[in-house]
């Protein structure tokens, strides 16, 4: 089940790549142009604190390789597009090994974005700034008789994050070779102990071509004024547990309200409640289950980045009014990072990952729907 949602969840993402604009920008050019990119990396992986972590971080040799279909969209007149200064959406591909049969040599698929810090127009150096999200697998996970040494992950398949600042030297019309900086993220969300995570910063360089040179935005910026408006989300989030190393895994979900204020394309902040349930109190604490055991509580301030009109980045930090930390709740407050995509009957589906502190609690498989009456025609 969790590689059904997390394939299904990546498909959706990727079909946000050709959501940026509803029209095609003239019936003689192609909406997209397509950038391809092959780059290869090395880099330091980070302990966890412990003797045995750091000991494995330390013998580790991590290198991969990073293959990527982008797409441009053509249309210089759309709103997201000028926002972002031409951005680059599209899917990709990675392989990578550690030189440790301990960990395995994990794979990833994913989606990404890669966004100009300036408008390019026709310089040759440039910068920008990337993100990936996705699903690995072919982690060796940890067991207690078979993999002792992997104290980092207790999953075959975890989530994969990537995030990275690039220096974009564009030697050729239809050639860019970068070089960049980032760190990378493993973490199965508590599906499965033992769930430090594996944090990887490592340096790239790498190579795209463009089959059809990308034509630099060489005109004024346009974008219309955008008109404050209120919306209302409310969303049911459903999640998969696992407390404690050999012990099964248990239900847990939350119903969430929000009210945003849109502040402008990119932003849109608020407040709102996040009621959680946490199952099989009793089972998991040799003692009796009730509705206030079981149940939590928190004031969430929340905050979205659209990338696209449809695709989104929700973020927030809440501070609980009740919790407990048998149901894994360790902290009085708690953060939410993820991505959404808001279909045209405002019904919304994503995932995000809550964690305290840090720590992953729970991977949050969220629908919802959106209460808006939104005044900007774009």
């Amino acid at each position: 089940m969790i590689k059904f949602l997390c394939l299904l969840t990546a498909t959706i993402l990727s079909l946000a790549v050709f959501a940026q604009s509803d029209s095609l920008p003239t019936k003689n050019v192609k909406k997209y142009s397509k950038v391809w990119n092959l780059s290869f990396e090395q880099g330091a992986m980070l302990g966890n604190g412990t003797d045995i972590g750091d000991q494995l971080a330390e013998a580790s040799y991590y290198n991969g390789i990073d293959f990527r279909l982008g797409f441009s969209l053509n249309d210089h007149s759309d709103v997201y597009n000028q926002i972002y200064r031409l951005p680059i959406m599209g899917v990709g591909w990675y392989s990578s090994t550690f030189q440790q049969e301990e960990i395995g040599k994990p794979n990833a698929i994913f989606y990404y974005f890669n966004m100009p810090i300036r408008f390019e127009r026709s310089r040759k150096l440039t910068m920008s700034y990337l993100g990936a999200f996705g699903l690995s697998y072919n982690f060796n996970p940890y067991d207690e008789v078979e993999n002792p040494g992997n104290i980092f992950v207790g999953s075959y398949r975890n989530c994969y994050v990537n995030l990275a600042l690039l220096l974009n030297y564009n030697f050729a019309p239809k050639w860019v070779t970068s070089v960049s900086l980032g760190f990378k993220h493993f973490s199965n969300g508590s599906f499965q102990q033992p769930n430090y995570g594996i944090n990887l910063v490592p340096v790239s360089i790498g190579v795209s071509y463009k089959p059809t040179a990308i034509k630099p935005f060489e005109g004024e910026r346009s974008v219309p004024t955008f008109i404050r408006h209120n919306q209302f989300n409310f969303a049911f989030i459903a999640g998969s547990k696992n407390y404690e190393i050999g012990e099964p895994n248990y239900f847990k979900a939350a119903i969430a309200i929000n009210w945003l204020r849109a502040l402008n394309y990119k932003y849109r902040a608020g407040l709102g409640l996040d009621v959680y349930y946490s199952a099989a109190y009793g089972e998991r604490n040799d003692t009796v289950s009730t509705f206030s055991n079981s149940m939590s509580y928190a004031v969430v301030g929340s905050w979205e980045w659209a990338l696209t009109k449809k695709l989104y980045v929700p973020v927030a930090f809440a501070v609980y009014l009740k919790h407990s930390e048998a149901n894994g709740e360790t902290q009085g407050f708690y953060e939410r990072v993820g991505m959404r995509y808001r279909f045209n009957n405002n019904i919304f589906a994503g995932v995000t990952i809550k964690a305290h502190k840090g720590v992953a609690d729970i991977f949050e498989w969220t629908v919802g729907y959106t209460i808006k009456h939104d005044p900007n025609k774009y």
